[in-house]
């Protein structure tokens, strides 16, 4: 089994009014997911990157976390990984 894991920062935005998450990747345009909480935030964004990435013939270079945290100050941003043979493995074609 081989593995192909890859990592890039992510925004994670909190609404005010919900207390919920939504989850983006500057380098990944497209990879957007929500989280009703921060403990499970990270497992969505995972899920999200893994989608977008998959079976892309190029991967976007990513930014280093602290430049992207600089650009999101009023939010959390953290290094989100997956394992992209496994989401593609795991991904149910029709």
């Amino acid at each position: 089994m081989t593995h192909k894991v890859v990592a890039y920062p992510a925004v994670f935005k909190q609404d005010p009014e919900t207390a919920s998450f939504t989850i983006s990747f500057p380098d990944v345009p497209g990879a957007i997911s929500q989280a009703t909480s921060l403990a499970t935030a990270p497992r969505q964004a995972a899920a999200a990157l893994g989608l977008m990435l998959y079976d892309a013939a190029e991967l976007p270079v990513a930014s280093p976390l602290a430049e992207v945290a600089k650009a999101y100050p009023r939010d959390t941003v953290q290094q989100v990984s997956v394992d992209l043979n496994q989401v593609a493995r795991d991904v149910t074609r029709p």
